[in-house]
C-alpha cells in the first residue's frame, strides 16, 4: 500500500513543526508550505490501522510545495520505496493500493487549486 509520509506529534510539539521535522527525517527535504494553504492543515482523517498493534490514527494533512525529483534519498527504515504521482495519476490508481483517504484528499486539493486559479 502506498501511503504519504508522516509521523507523530511529539508532546508539546506544534503540528507544523512535526511536518518540518518529519520531512527532514524521512524525505531529507525542507517542508515548504504551498501558497494556497500555508502552514495549516487542509484535511483531517480518522483511520483504524491494520495489522499488529492496531490503533486509531488521527491525521492532519498538509499541502507542501515541491517538484518531482526533489527527493533524492529517503529513510529506508521508514519506506521500502517512494514514488511521485500527479493528482490525475492518484485518481487513476486503484483506491485499495493507496491510503484510504488519498482519493478524497486529491479531489479536495484539485478543487482548492481550481478555486485559487479562478480568484486570481
Amino acid at each position: 500500500m502506498w501511503l504519504p509520509s508522516g509521523g507523530h506529534v511529539e508532546p508539546a510539539e506544534d503540528p507544523w513543526h512535526t511536518v518540518r521535522r518529519e520531512c527532514l527525517e524521512e524525505l531529507r527535504i525542507e517542508a515548504v508550505p504551498a501558497s494556497i494553504t500555508g502552514d495549516r492543515p487542509t484535511f483531517l482523517t480518522v483511520t483504524r490501522t491494520r495489522g499488529q498493534g492496531q490503533h486509531t490514527d488521527v491525521s492532519l494533512w498538509y499541502v507542501l510545495r515541491g517538484e518531482a525529483g526533489q527527493v533524492t534519498s529517503f529513510d529506508e527504515t521508514e519506506f521500502d520505496a517512494i514514488k511521485w504521482l500527479t493528482l490525475d495519476r492518484v485518481l487513476a490508481t486503484p483506491e485499495d493500493t493507496l491510503d484510504p483517504h488519498m482519493h478524497r484528499f486529491t479531489r479536495k486539493l484539485m478543487s482548492l487549486i481550481a478555486l485559487h486559479r479562478s480568484t486570481r
